[in-house]
């Protein structure tokens, strides 16, 4: 058998008349369901709301940076090309040699037609 401890005012056990205690049972009207149906039905949409909010910023946020990505591969294909065309160029001038500025005669008298 469940022994009920009765919670008064005065906070004491004993014998004695009891001047209040805490209701068993909580009653609810047809407002009440109302309003905690609505606060429900708020809460959900605040957190759909949030986890949509979310998950947009996280897929621009994933966006923006694969296009920084895709710059940088153009940026490194272009730098490559470059350093390819400068060891080229190099490798041409290193041929040549001193032939370059020995094959060529420098101009004495130049005439222009009008």
């Amino acid at each position: 058998m469940a022994t009920a401890i009765p919670l008064t005012i005065e906070r004491q056990l004993g014998d004695g008349s009891r001047k209040h205690t805490v209701p068993q049972q909580v009653k609810i009207g047809p407002v009440s369901v109302r309003v905690l149906t609505i606060a429900s039905l708020a809460s959900l949409l605040l957190f759909y709301l949030a986890q949509t909010t979310q998950s947009a910023t996280t897929s621009y946020e994933v966006q923006s940076l694969g296009e920084a990505q895709q710059e940088l591969v153009e940026d490194v294909e272009r730098m490559e090309l470059e350093a390819q065309r400068l060891q080229t160029l190099g490798a041409i001038q290193q041929g040549l040699g001193d032939s370059l500025a020995t094959d060529f005669v420098p101009a004495k008298d130049l005439k222009t037609v009008e």
